[in-house]
């Protein structure tokens, strides 16, 4: 435990916190486990410890066999009424707006004692902290999942061009038109590339990206106030979210070549399939953003 403590920390002081135990205790239970298998296991770095590839390679199936130990001696019925548990969940941008705020009065109204935290959500990021345990679920799309993954479909959206109401590609907009405009890419990872350019790469094209941001509010709010394109889910501008934007300033068009329909998706890892407080959160998390 102490291992995937500071593993999950990867800091003993925090570490130490989390177990309720003190940061010397901490350290002579890492000295013996250093000691049971000949390797440093942790090594210090400026913010805290990084694992050695020892660490990294005992890690999944210490972390798995742990699951299995807690779940084996938890609870097994859940009341959402009366229990006290934490979730710790990420969701997409385009479906933050109305999931973010529906989840917590959801869990709210249904179960009071219970707490959920949100954390920023890139398809890499929010499956490693799954896979590292930080995180209990993800919303997301998700192109490709690791082993020891499940999946729910929670619903489909397609891809739509939004501008300003007074650009001169508001009648009609060809292919050639779009490709020529300059756009708005929405990334939360920061990449300079985005599935719309994969798509248009499958008609021999490309388009000039000016800005790259990481929140579609924030495309919108650019659009709206110049000549620049950007391409969001059809969803978020006319689903809940379309309160956060000045709506009055745009105009949504549909994109003018073949694209694929946007798959989200809800995934948790293996070791929590079977746990009835998740099993309950999830089905939640499904009601709400499916």
């Amino acid at each position: 435990m102490v291992l995937e403590a500071i593993m999950l920390e990867r800091n003993v002081t925090r570490a130490a916190a989390n177990l309720s135990m003190s940061q010397p205790a901490v350290s002579n239970a890492l000295r013996r486990a250093r000691k049971l298998t000949n390797d440093q296991l942790f090594l210090k770095v400026a913010d805290g410890v990084q694992p050695t590839s020892r660490m990294l390679a005992i890690w999944p199936e210490l972390h798995r066999s742990l699951a299995v130990i807690r779940a084996s001696i938890a609870p097994q019925h859940f009341d959402p009424q009366s229990d006290p548990t934490s979730f710790r969940i990420a969701v997409t941008d385009s479906l933050a707006a109305e999931g973010v705020r529906d989840i917590t009065l959801r869990l709210r109204a249904t179960s009071p004692h219970a707490r959920v935290a949100f954390s920023f959500h890139t398809n890499a990021s929010s499956l490693d902290a799954i896979e590292r345990g930080t995180l209990d679920c993800a919303v997301g799309m998700f192109p490709a999942l690791p082993r020891g993954m499940h999946v729910q479909g929670l619903r489909t959206d397609h891809y739509v061009c939004v501008m300003n109401r007074g650009h001169g590609l508001v009648p009609e907009m060809t292919l050639d038109q779009f490709a020529a405009a300059s756009h708005v890419l929405v990334t939360p990872s920061g990449m300079d590339l985005g599935s719309i350019d994969g798509w248009l790469s499958l008609q021999g094209r490309t388009r000039t990206i000016v800005s790259v941001v990481n929140h579609f509010a924030d495309a919108l709010a650019i659009v709206a106030d110049s000549d620049l394109l950007t391409c969001v889910p059809s969803d978020f501008v006319t689903g809940p979210g379309q309160n956060l934007i000045p709506h009055h300033e745009l105009v949504v068009r549909p994109l003018p070549f073949e694209a694929e329909k946007l798959i989200y998706k809800l995934v948790w890892h293996e070791r929590l399939h079977t746990h009835p407080a998740h099993q309950w959160f999830r089905g939640l998390v499904a009601e709400v953003c499916g």
